[in-house]
């Protein structure tokens, strides 16, 4: 398409519009790249596996906690036991156990993207799920127990 308005160039040039060049062909996985940090909001529509590797995130979850100044009792290459529950790798992930009184949590808590088979029972004295991923949702659970627990110590 060519641009004969009065704001055209002279001597007879013309100039292009838009509608004249080819379109950049973006695919997906770029858009995503790109925007990567606008993304956040879609982990709560789910979208993850029902399967993680326990080892790796048993391994994250001791590093997390001993940066939290939580001591940390490790009883074998799958299983750990620290003051307010315990962590196993399990086929599916890690099995994370919290027991204590007034968790800090409601059953969605533990049934978003990010953990399987979440449970907190209805005296909210006993937790359980399994991790499935590493992510920023999952460190600020594990953070909150143990500001809860901190807290009452």
């Amino acid at each position: 398409m060519v641009d004969t308005t009065k704001n055209s160039p002279s001597l007879g040039r013309t100039r292009e519009t838009m509608t004249d060049k080819a379109p950049k062909q973006r695919d997906l996985d770029h858009l995503i790249e790109q925007n990567s940090t606008e993304l956040g909001f879609l982990n709560a529509y789910g979208g993850t596996s029902l399967e993680g590797d326990g080892g790796p995130l048993l391994s994250a979850l001791i590093r997390f906690l001993k940066a939290g100044n939580v001591e940390v009792e490790v009883i074998s290459e799958t299983e750990i036991q620290f003051a307010f529950g315990t962590a196993s790798i399990v086929e599916n992930g890690c099995k994370v156990v919290f027991e204590g009184t007034s968790l800090p949590l409601v059953r969605s808590d533990v049934q978003q993207a990010g953990f399987a088979q979440g449970m907190v029972n209805d005296e909210r004295s006993y937790c359980e799920l399994v991790l499935i991923e590493w992510g920023y949702d999952q460190r600020r659970f594990i953070e909150r127990m143990s500001e809860h627990f901190s807290r009452d110590e």
